[in-house]
């Protein structure tokens, strides 16, 4: 919420005193504004729920290179990976390969994503049964 142009102010310009002084609340009271702008905006702006049902698809997009980014980052390049002893097919079978691990990622933060923007209280599904719970 910004606010609007204020009033003008008839200074006081016989005594400069005054008018210094005059001036100096004005100057603060135009920084504290400009404070509570710039939080207001800033909370407009860091608003997921808001940002996924006016954007879904760049939503998803985010998410993807987000996975990636994360996945990236947590697994080692090829050149410095330690090398498998070989084993057996059952067991290669058996282990997740790290795209089923970003994939994995990706849906828990999408499915995070959605839920939120479903609740516009701002409670999950959980949290909202607890208190139902508790009354």
């Amino acid at each position: 919420m910004l606010t609007g142009p204020q009033k003008t102010q008839h200074y006081n310009t016989n005594n400069e005193r005054v008018f210094l002084a005059q001036q100096a609340a004005d100057a603060k009271t135009a920084m504290q504004r400009t404070v509570v702008d710039i939080q207001a905006a800033a909370k407009e702006a860091a608003n997921v729920s808001w940002w996924t049902q006016q954007y879904p698809w760049y939503a998803v997009g985010a998410v993807a290179v987000l996975g990636f980014v994360a996945a990236t980052s947590v697994r080692p390049p090829a050149d410095q990976r330690p090398q498998p002893e070989p084993a057996a097919g059952s067991q290669a079978a058996a282990r997740p390969s790290w795209m089923a691990a970003l994939f994995e990622m990706g849906r828990s933060v999408v499915m995070g994503i959605v839920t939120d923007a479903l609740n516009p209280s701002g409670q999950r599904s959980g949290e909202a049964q607890a208190d139902t719970n508790a009354s």
